[in-house]
């Protein structure tokens, strides 16, 4: 009895030819799992292929001969046959259908389509395309459900017209009745069967009214019972991507780029409209005023202004990459209720800006658990970077003016000592680190953009990294901040840690994106002089300063 609970116990798979069945339990990390077909020894196998002719229960019949199919060598077909003859045993019916009945069929066709039997698998095309012409007023999705598992299954070419003019009529009832989901469902596989049909017209038919699908439900959400920008918002971006689906040579008869410039007006307003239903989801105050104490003694009572600001940069040594990492992952497994869905993050003026999926708990999955685990550590840094401009930067700046006077001249001496800024820029970076002593820090971060740019460029390109592309005229572009991040010789000019910072506060879209910002014009006044900006006038300070105690030091003991 255990060895057939264990048989029984494996998930179907039909999809599959070589694994069909799989484990109903299993945990990585402890490395255990429930049974497999590759658990059961010779013996099994033998005492299963016994009593095989002695069972009448059609699942475990089934089930048993599949086994033995998929593992006793030499092969009997006749043990696939068994099996093919239990899976298709099971009526055709709405309520049965989903899950393991569905699994049945689709198994049973896969093993006909295996071992050449086209005798059974002509009889499971004739009865899955005899249910799938049935009117069904319980469930409107059978006959989807069915074309599906013939498409899948490589069935009913000589009936694709059939098959495609069915799923149009249903699709257009659906989408009359306001169950645009369903609808585009239907007219998505009705596409394909026209495609494959060789009807290129029906198949441009339903692109077109797939894309209308997606624009009538925005309109739904937005005027609906429950109206919601946000959703209207993201069906309208659909509705777009549903459009541009249509050959360009198409287009101009379907008044194609009409109808995508007013779905963009539309998406643009729904975009601004979605900011006003979001909330505001407050934590608890933070006490930081013995922070700011601290912060403001720190740079305190220094001789000179020299030694003042080297207090100020090592007020933060910058992020640990490794601690915000290990810090998210507990978060996550402390609060997994905030992973399990997917997010979308909007600009200041309602524009999507980045998509991060959610959390997966199949291996398979692991890019899209990695995207999560970004968010993540961006969050904490972003926390972080927060409290510590409000915390330590600006209280710190605030005492330092108080007691010094910074000059043009003194800055522009720094910068041309400093190895980390280049020859000839020492003007344009003194001059933005000056505006951010001034409190001008909107200005300041305009400057700064472009020189940090040029500065990671130029310390990449002294460690002979290509910084540029050539394009197929043969002209050379510089790549810009994202792409020489990107470059492996990164981590190791500028370190793991810093590579990161100059990430999340210059280029990720999920934090303050000041580069992408900057170049694009998106910042407006009150943006500009946001934290964001601030720390990035900071970050630089301490990048050009921070080689300069070094060589001071270095001085010193000679």
């Amino acid at each position: 009895m255990q060895l057939l609970a264990q048989a029984c116990s494996m998930m179907i798979d039909a999809k599959s030819i070589n694994e069909p069945f799989r484990p109903i339990f299993q945990d990585f990390q402890e490395n255990r799992r429930s049974s497999i077909p590759d658990d059961f020894t010779a013996t099994d196998l033998a005492f299963f292929d016994i009593i095989l002719e002695n069972v009448d229960h059609l699942w475990l019949m089934a089930r048993l001969a599949d086994i033995l199919w998929l593992c006793r060598k030499p092969k009997t077909p006749n043990h696939a046959i068994k099996a093919i003859d239990g899976y298709t045993a099971h009526p055709i019916n709405p309520e049965n259908w989903r899950g393991d009945i569905e699994n049945c069929w689709e198994r049973a066709g896969r093993l006909c389509l295996q071992i050449g039997d086209y005798v059974r698998l002509g009889n499971i095309e004739e009865q899955l395309f005899s249910a799938f012409k049935i009117d069904q007023i319980e469930n409107l999705f059978m006959p989807l459900w069915l074309a599906q598992m013939l498409d899948r299954l490589g069935l009913g070419k000589a009936k694709y017209g059939d098959i495609a003019e069915r799923l149009f009529s249903l699709a257009q009832g659906l989408q009359a009745k306001g169950n645009f989901e369903g609808a585009r469902s239907y007219f998505e596989l009705a596409g394909k069967k026209f495609k494959q049909n060789k009807n290129e017209p029906a198949l441009l038919g339903c692109l077109i009214l797939i894309a209308e699908c997606f624009e009538q439900e925005a309109g739904q959400r937005v005027s609906g019972t429950l109206p919601s920008q946000i959703i209207a918002n993201s069906f309208y971006e659909k509705a777009i991507q549903a459009y541009r689906r249509i050959p360009v040579k198409h287009r101009a008869t379907h008044d194609v780029d009409n109808k995508l410039l007013n779905i963009q007006n539309k998406l643009r307003k729904t975009g601004e409209a979605s900011l006003g239903e979001m909330g505001l989801v407050q934590t608890p105050c933070i006490d930081i005023k013995s922070i700011v104490e601290d912060s403001k003694s720190h740079v305190s009572g220094k001789p000179t202004l020299e030694i003042a600001l080297m207090y100020f940069i090592g007020l933060y040594g910058g992020p640990s990459y490794d601690s915000l990492k290990q810090s998210a992952e507990e978060s996550m497994k402390q609060n997994i209720f905030s992973s399990l869905f997917s997010s979308t993050h909007f600009s200041a003026d309602g524009r999507i800006v980045a998509r991060t999926p959610a959390i997966s708990f199949v291996r398979e999955d692991e890019k899209a658990n990695q995207e999560v685990l970004a968010r993540q550590i961006q969050q904490h840094f972003s926390i972080e970077m927060q409290l510590l401009v409000e915390g330590q930067i600006l209280p710190a700046l605030h005492q330092i003016l108080m007691e010094h006077r910074v000059t043009h001249r003194f800055l522009e001496e720094l910068c041309y000592h400093s190895p980390f800024v280049p020859p000839n820029r020492q003007k344009l970076t003194a001059a933005a680190l000056w505006l951010g002593f001034e409190y001008d820090f909107a200005n300041a971060v305009h400057l700064l953009c472009p020189q940090l740019e040029h500065m990671v460029r130029t310390q990449l390109k002294n460690s002979n990294a290509q910084t540029s592309n050539v394009d197929p005229n043969g002209i050379e572009n510089e790549n810009g901040l994202s792409t020489l991040l990107d470059l492996p010789e990164a981590h190791t000019v500028l370190g793991k840690d810093t590579s990161f910072e100059i990430r999340a506060v210059f280029t990720n879209p999920l934090g303050p994106n000041l580069r992408n910002e900057v170049a694009h014009g998106l910042l407006d006044d009150h943006a500009a002089s946001s934290l964001g900006s601030i720390y990035a006038w900071w970050m630089v300070l301490r990048l050009i300063i921070r080689p300069l105690i070094g060589l001071s030091s270095a001085a010193d003991s000679r």
